[in-house]
């Protein structure tokens, strides 16, 4: 753990909601939210907490089957945001807390099953969260974990292509490439990285790949001028290849059970 980091308690996701999205992204990003909720599979009364829930879009939907959502989110800034999703919709409510991953306000083995969609890179003790997510969880209770892979393919490939341009241009292609991890990330999560987070406080069950080729430079530019037809199919025939090396897939998501 690094001592110097600190929490933001005032995110705010502006930044990163696009208005615009080429195929690729917007590949990524529907199929890892219908992903992380099919892997999580929130059964009627299960007790379940959407861990960094941002607008808690996701956890409304969690709580759809009748399931008991809770969602964390140390930001009161996304807190706002996510009154704002949640309120209006009494049938199905959220209960919404504000606290620290790193010290979660829930009783020892009270939840069944914790959800953490593309957030965990940015806490600033991954060990210290995961070891309270194991501490709240049931006997048998379940984490779920989806992650952008920075030694995806893309990655890789994204790292000699711009060493190549570098040297034949003379200039960077831009100043922060796709494949090191933005400046708000803690950490840079791959595969191996995930596993060895996990095996620690969980039995793992499986971890899934999603999409390839997602942010390679102009990749998502050639999608565009494609048929829209074609550009699809290439996106579920790379993601196919994906599930079945998840090491170079553009997403990782890891269902594990809890060692107790």
């Amino acid at each position: 753990m690094n001592q110097s980091l600190k929490p933001d308690l005032d995110w705010d996701d502006q930044e990163i909601v696009f208005t615009e999205m080429t195929p690729d992204t917007k590949f990524v990003f529907d199929q890892m939210t219908l992903r992380t909720i099919k892997a999580v599979s929130p059964q009627k009364e299960e007790e379940i907490l959407d861990l960094a829930c941002g607008r808690a879009i996701d956890a409304f939907h969690l709580s759809l089957n009748g399931a008991r959502i809770y969602g964390l989110e140390p930001s009161s800034t996304m807190l706002k945001k996510a009154l704002e999703w949640v309120e209006p919709e009494k049938e199905y409510p959220v209960i919404l807390v504000r606290a620290i991953a790193e010290k979660m306000p829930f009783k020892d083995n009270s939840l069944d099953k914790l959800v953490c969609k593309g957030a965990i890179d940015h806490f600033v003790d991954v060990d210290a969260v995961l070891k309270e997510v194991a501490r709240i969880l049931k006997p048998g209770g379940r984490v779920i974990i989806s992650v952008a892979n920075f030694e995806s393919l893309s990655c890789k490939l994204g790292r000699i292509f711009d060493l190549c341009y570098e040297k034949l241009k003379g200039k960077k292609r831009i100043e922060h490439p796709f494949w090191l991890p933005p400046k708000d990330h803690n950490y840079k999560f791959d595969y191996p990285f995930l596993r060895k987070c996990l095996e620690k406080y969980f039995l793992i069950e499986d971890i899934f790949g999603l999409s390839l080729m997602w942010g390679f430079p102009y990749w998502g530019e050639f999608l565009e001028k494609l048929p829209k037809n074609i550009s699809q199919r290439l996106l579920w025939g790379l993601d196919k290849i994906a599930r079945w090396f998840p090491q170079l897939s553009d997403v990782l998501i890891a269902r594990a059970r809890v060692k107790k």
